[in-house]
């Protein structure tokens, strides 16, 4: 007799649905897809099309981005289509231009210019606020050290600033 044993297999991954999108605040729409893709990735096989994803992220709506697929979903019937129903990096990009949030450069500058440490925070909560912002922008090496480094609060600006040798010069 054998005593080949069949390897372990990994318990599904018990994915969480996404949260629906109303479409009324545009700074959630970007967090809705990222918790689509993320459920997307947990499940490979119920998502082998760009249909199968569209179609699950429109169930996934209320109130006016609901009204919006609404009117498509009546105009297809009516012989005319829209690209984006069938292809989900045409589905985010329409979601962007109706939902999002409308110069996402402009606004993570902004956002970045008034991004400060709090004294009471531990320095990752900073850092990934940082990396989210200045992901969006083409920003210099030495914009990115010098924004950053303003950021920070005076204690850790002691630091960098005592250091041997001269501040950081890249982000």
């Amino acid at each position: 007799m054998s005593s080949y044993r069949q390897p372990p297999v990994a318990p599904p991954v018990k994915a969480r649905v996404p949260d629906v999108f109303d479409g009324m605040d545009p700074h959630q729409l970007h967090y809705f897809l990222f918790q689509c893709h993320l459920y997307f990735h947990s499940r490979p096989t119920l998502f082998k099309s760009d249909v199968d994803k569209v179609n699950f992220a429109m169930t996934y709506v209320s109130r006016v981005v609901q009204d919006w697929l609404q009117v498509a979903l009546e105009q297809k019937d009516q012989g005319v289509h829209h690209a984006w129903l069938y292809s989900w990096s045409s589905f985010v990009k329409e979601m962007h231009t109706y939902f999002g949030i409308p110069d996402v450069a402009m606004e993570s500058a902004h956002s970045l210019d008034h991004l400060h440490m709090n004294p009471d925070n531990q320095i990752t909560i900073y850092n990934v606020a940082f990396l989210q912002y200045s992901a969006q922008l083409q920003w210099t090496e030495s914009a990115l050290c010098h924004r950053y480094y303003s950021g920070l609060p005076d204690r850790i600006q002691d630091i960098i600033s005592t250091r041997e040798g001269d501040k950081p010069s890249t982000f």
